[in-house]
């Protein structure tokens, strides 16, 4: 996943890469499918999209970064927010996440700038957590990639679990749905963010081999990156390339969906609620005044009303 061009960090943002899986991971396990959907993440640095020609190549889906820490916002985010969703992408916002700062300030930086475009809506993906920094769990070890310009970058692993959930509760409770979580499989081990309550989010994984590896607690992955120099019809340079793990038709069913229509009791017609709170703004006669008046009506009226309440 691309790091934002923010002035104090683009060199070192551009050219810097989840590292390729060369080092050892607690679980050997690997996920490799036939069926599956292409798709594309990106940045600011990515540069202007034709997202006609993305999704005319046979991408479904994008992964398209909104924010960084507390202080990035990026500035192509509604341009391509809006292009991907026009040309029938399902779309993600994602957030680059930096130790440093408060897991909630970051949740409520990166929800306001996707509600400044809309907000996320049924046929989008849940939003996504990019969580590649600290690189080390070293106090004092450089973290140039990671981090707004003046901060060291590192969080003891008890920091950086705290924050980490706090965003993930954060954005759970405003959106409805667990954030995904992307990393490369051996950041986790790595830090100690080995939390076995990481296994309910699904598993982005950027894994540059011919399967991907899983890391522990997950067993298992929705995504894989499987390479950050694909080339993609309209995009002008090399481009972070992703596949969802099933059909178009799971993909679909992954994506935020229409809210189930209630029904009465009697299976017809919308849910009423039977006793609203106090203070709803109701207009009519008070209790007091009407209670003669209904009592008049179930007494003359009642197999009447419940006839017409059958016909409904």
């Amino acid at each position: 996943m691309r790091w934002g061009p923010f002035a104090v960090f683009v060199a070192a943002c551009t050219t810097s890469q989840p590292a390729p899986v060369t080092q050892t991971v607690d679980q050997a396990l690997t996920k490799c499918a036939d069926t599956v959907v292409e798709g594309l993440d990106v940045y600011n640095g990515t540069g202007t999209i034709d997202w006609a020609k993305v999704h005319a190549s046979g991408r479904g889906f994008a992964f398209i970064k909104a924010t960084q820490g507390d202080y990035n916002t990026q500035s192509s985010f509604p341009t391509n927010w809006a292009g991907a969703q026009a040309n029938g992408m399902r779309r993600s916002p994602y957030h680059f996440f930096d130790a440093t700062i408060d897991g909630v300030v970051q949740a409520r930086a990166f929800l306001t700038a996707v509600e400044a475009t809309g907000g996320l809506g049924v046929g989008d993906l849940p939003a996504m957590l990019d969580i590649e920094c600290p690189t080390a769990a070293t106090a004092g070890a450089s973290q140039s990639n990671c981090e707004h310009s003046g901060d060291s970058g590192w969080a003891t692993a008890a920091v950086l679990k705290q924050r980490i959930f706090d965003w993930l509760d954060t954005v759970e409770n405003a959106t409805g749905r667990k954030p995904i979580i992307y990393s490369y499989p051996s950041w986790f081990a790595a830090v100690a963010m080995t939390d076995a309550r990481l296994a309910d989010y699904p598993l982005f994984i950027a894994s540059y081999n011919s399967c991907a590896t899983i890391p522990q607690p997950w067993t298992t992955a929705v995504f894989w990156q499987y390479s950050a120099t694909g080339t993609v019809p309209g995009l002008t340079a090399g481009a972070d390339v992703d596949r969802f793990f099933g059909s178009d038709a799971d993909l679909d069913a992954f994506t935020i969906q229409p809210p189930p229509v209630q029904t009465s009791d009697a299976g017809v017609g919308p849910a009423v609620e039977m006793n609203p709170p106090a203070g709803c703004g109701c207009q009519g006669s008070s209790p007091t005044s009407s209670w003669p008046v209904v009592a008049l009506g179930i007494f003359f009226f009642l197999p009447g009303f419940r006839k017409k309440r059958a016909r409904r």
